[in-house]
């Protein structure tokens, strides 16, 4: 009788209507030796003596081979490795799960391969509203999904399984509100999967503000106002309106280490919404120290410093840095450089609280002039106009000049009329050239 070595593989894989298959093969070879009887028959089960994970990024093998529910010594043939799969394809972290198993070299059972292609894209989770703590949930779900990391899925295998086992933590706390599970970029610059009540947030109704320090409390209230009433509460969304609204206020006066503390709700008993409390930790005033300016080739650094007009070794602020950065940005422009920006840098000394500060330019391309077009002139005063016209194609384009120079021509009274002229310019990226067409006696106001 011949020696069989057998070879069985499982393949999953998803067909459209999201029915799981399994295609199974098998390979037979001849040796000289008749051991048959000693053979793990085609699929019958075997004890498993290796498990090789294949695939695997960003879960280990024990975590897999864990999720999976097998084990080395286990004894198992093709149901238990079907089993496996499913378990594996379950947890929705796979794209495609496969497995093949072999006789072992003493023929005593098998060497199996388990192989993955893992979810490409994990996100960090967070928990909202939620009666629990975030390390209470995250210690539960690691207990139950041996996948369970700092990120995870958004599939919908993956939430429904978290919302599942986050509800049943909870209704040991008594607490049985259905919950949702989703995908959200809300109050973050990145996606996150967020675990909240399935009811929809409350809105901002009002916020309040305790220990404001030098800065009134109304000029606070004031400033939240118009960004925070009527937006849907949560502690993540007040925080980024605080950073952008209340912070600048306090960095204006030199507190550029200004925190914001504890945020309490409580339903609002004038209006329907939650009244939000902030505890403001303002800081003390630093003052503006060394001031340096790299980038710009064609400034000395006194000419900026001139341009800036920032004060040294007074209270800075942040208001007046903005203003010069802005105007750093307009006096590149007028040069050609339309795409001027800069980024300010701080390097804070919080022993002496002082606060250096370095401008980083970024003049970006030179762009130039290039075609001046002119439309509704006659052929006398045209090339007067043109004339007029200061610089010529190839020199350095200041956005603010066709507007000027309309102005200086209709203020100068040099031609009678003269219209309801006004400019037009396309900016053509790729050769950093500026067309601009000037429009006289337009009857009608362009659409």
């Amino acid at each position: 009788m011949k020696l069989a070595a057998l070879a069985i593989a499982g393949l999953f894989a998803t067909a459209p209507g999201g029915a799981q298959t399994a295609h199974h093969t098998s390979k037979t070879t001849a040796p000289a030796e008749d051991n048959s009887a000693l053979i793990p028959l085609e699929g019958r089960p075997w004890p498993i003596e290796t498990i090789t994970v294949q695939g695997n990024r960003v879960f280990t093998a024990k975590q897999i081979l864990t999720a999976a529910g097998l084990q080395v010594g286990q004894v198992a043939g093709k149901l238990e490795f079907d089993a496996a799969r499913d378990r594996l394809v379950a947890t929705g972290a796979f794209d495609n799960v496969s497995y093949s198993f072999t006789p072992a070299k003493d023929f005593k059972g098998y060497n199996a391969t388990v192989e993955v292609a893992e979810i490409g894209q994990l996100y960090p989770l967070r928990f909202e509203e939620l009666p629990a703590t975030d390390a209470e949930l995250r210690a539960w779900l690691k207990e139950r999904d041996p996948l369970f990391g700092d990120k995870i899925p958004a599939t919908k295998p993956e939430l429904d399984r978290y919302v599942k086992w986050i509800s049943e933590y909870l209704a040991g706390k008594n607490y049985h509100e259905p919950l949702s599970g989703k995908l959200s970029s809300e109050n973050t610059a990145d996606l996150m999967v967020v675990f909240r009540p399935a009811k929809a947030r409350p809105n901002i109704a009002r916020v309040k503000f305790t220990n404001t320090g030098d800065v009134p409390v109304v000029t606070l209230q004031t400033a939240m106002f118009g960004v925070a009433v009527g937006v849907p509460y949560t502690e993540a969304q007040v925080r980024v309106l605080l950073s952008n609204t209340i912070r600048p206020i306090y960095e204006a006066r030199g507190m550029i280490r200004v925190a914001f503390g504890k945020i309490e709700t409580q339903p609002s008993k004038d209006v329907d919404g939650v009244d939000v409390s902030v505890d403001v930790v303002p800081g003390p005033a630093y003052k503006l120290g060394r001031v340096r300016f790299f980038g710009d080739e064609d400034s000395s650094p006194q000419q900026l410093a001139k341009l800036a007009n920032l004060k040294t070794d007074q209270t800075a602020n942040f208001d007046e840095v903005k203003a010069a950065q802005e105007k750093i940005a307009l006096s590149l422009r007028r040069r050609g450089y339309l795409k001027a920006a800069s980024e300010v840098r701080r390097d804070v000394n919080d022993t002496d609280k002082i606060v250096n500060l370095t401008f980083q330019i970024n003049p970006g391309p030179l762009f130039t002039l290039g075609k001046l077009s002119i439309v509704g002139l006659d052929i006398e005063t045209e090339p007067a106009i043109r004339k007029m016209w200061s610089p010529l194609p190839g020199q350095p384009f200041n956005p603010e000049y066709p507007d000027h120079f309309l102005k200086r021509v209709k203020d100068g009274g040099v031609f009678d009329n003269l219209k309801n002229s006004r400019s037009d310019t396309k900016i053509n990226a790729a050769s950093h050239a500026v067309d601009v067409t000037l429009y006289f006696n337009e009857k009608t106001a362009p659409k």
